[in-house]
Order: structure tokens, then sequence, then C-alpha cells
């Protein structure tokens, strides 16, 4: 075998790829043409990014994303995908991921994350792999769905008159996620309870009474907290213990009772 000549190949070229395609062959002494070769090559490197990620199902707890397979898998077929989430970064360090899936099981452009927190934010990375490797990340973010909300302030009694009385309290800093849209008002009273008779009804005899909803303001929690109070009765005319306890409501649901208000008596 005698060497006559050579050409060169652009391997970045993939259209070129997988199909045969004529060379010239040119002497390496004078730069002539010499001969014509037909050759059929491949060459594989690691794939592109994947494309267009989306959320389809979003709960408090879970993501299930999706995704479009890489526009080109350079020369070697996606054989599933690598899933990374970044954990919470410090002030002083830089991101930290944590690999939810070294490869899936399948090419199937799909994933459930689960064990998540609600009402937060997550930075999702996707990379798809093939037999040559690891590609190109594909960084994007998500947000679970958002969760009950806290409770307002220990209520308290703003004035009492007239049989009645005026309860107030403060709505929580965190809404979990949706905006207020009302405070159920609950009644805690106990008949025959007086303040000046230790040995009276105890919590047993306890009775709730639901005083119905209040609206929030809307935007409230862009603002300085607004106060919200409510004017309760009539009171019974017999000795009785009442304490008051407040939720707050939004589309997600309605929060855990605040803390019971200091009693008052009739």
């Amino acid at each position: 075998m005698t060497l006559v000549g050579r050409s060169l190949a652009p391997l970045q070229e993939f259209a070129l790829q997988r199909k045969y395609t004529k060379w010239g062959v040119f002497d390496v002494m004078k730069g002539n043409r010499v001969a014509d070769m037909r050759v059929k090559y491949v060459v594989s490197t690691t794939p592109g990014p994947v494309l267009d990620p989306m959320l389809t199902e979003v709960q408090q707890t879970g993501l299930k994303i999706m995704w479009t397979p890489p526009q080109n898998d350079h020369g070697a077929p996606v054989l599933g995908y690598k899933v990374l989430i970044m954990l919470e970064q410090s002030v002083n360090e830089g991101p930290k991921w944590l690999t939810l899936c070294e490869r899936t099981k399948t090419a199937n452009p799909v994933y459930v994350i689960a064990n998540l927190k609600g009402n937060k934010v997550y930075t999702v990375d996707v990379q798809a792999v093939n037999r040559v490797g690891i590609g190109d990340a594909c960084e994007f973010q998500v947000a679970t769905a958002p969760v009950n909300p806290d409770p307002p302030s220990k209520p308290w009694i703003e004035e009492a008159r007239d049989g009645c009385v005026n309860v107030a309290w403060l709505p929580p800093g965190n809404d979990g996620g949706c905006p207020f849209q009302s405070y159920k008002v609950k009644m805690r009273k106990i008949l025959g309870a007086s303040k000046w008779n230790p040995f009276g009804p105890g919590e047993s005899k306890a009775v709730w009474v639901d005083m119905g909803n209040v609206e929030a303001v809307q935007g409230e929690q862009h603002e300085p907290l607004s106060m919200y109070n409510a004017w309760l009765g009539p009171l019974e005319n017999v000795a009785c213990e009442y304490k008051f306890q407040i939720a707050s409501v939004t589309a997600a649901g309605m929060s855990e009772g605040s803390e019971l208000s200091n009693p008052i008596y009739t």
C-alpha cells in the first residue's frame, strides 16, 4: 500500500455524517488531486441541551416536568436523562446540586420530583445522556403549589358594650402563596363559668360557635398589616366564659386556629 495523498474531513459537519460522501485526495508534496475517496463516517459527542422544559402537574410536595429532547444528539442516540435539583445556598457558598436521577430508565422526556416543600421555588437541571456521556445543561425554575396560610395573631377584646364584644386581630405575615380571602371567627363559650367561681364548669363543657367570616383586604400582604375587628353578640344574660379564635382563609385552604383570646365573662 502506497500513501499518495490526504484529505481533511470536517468532523463538525453533522449533515455529512452517516452517508457516503466523496472527498478529493491530494498529493502531499505537489498539492495535485490524485484520487477521489468515498467514505461514510460518524463522529459522536455528548448531546446538546434539552429544550422547552415545562411543568405539567403541580402539587404541594411534588412536580411533574416534561421537556423536548435535544435538537441534536451529536451522533449517538439519547439513552436517558440526568436530573438534578439545586439545594438551598448559604451566603458564602456557591450552588450545591443534588442528583435526583443519574440516568432515567428510558428516553421518555418526563420526570416526577417528590419530597418537596410547598410554596417554594426550585432550580432544576436536566441533561441528556448518550453512550458518550452527559450533555449540556438546561437549568430552569419550577414552583410547588401554595400551602395553607399561617394563623393570625392572638385576638384580643377591643371593646365590650351593650351585650356585645368587639374582637380584634392582626393577619399573619405568611399567606402560603395565595392572597388572603377572609378570616373565620369562632367563639368558645362555657355556660355557668364565672371568673369568681373556680369550681364551676370546666373545659369539658366548652361549646364552639361559628361566628362567620370577615372579608380580607385585598393586597394587604404588600402593605402594612391592617387590624381587623368584628362585633359579636349578643352575649348570654347568665354567667358564661367566652374566648375567641381566628383562622386565615385562602384559595389553598384554611389555617389552623389562632391562639385563644383571653377570656371575657358575663
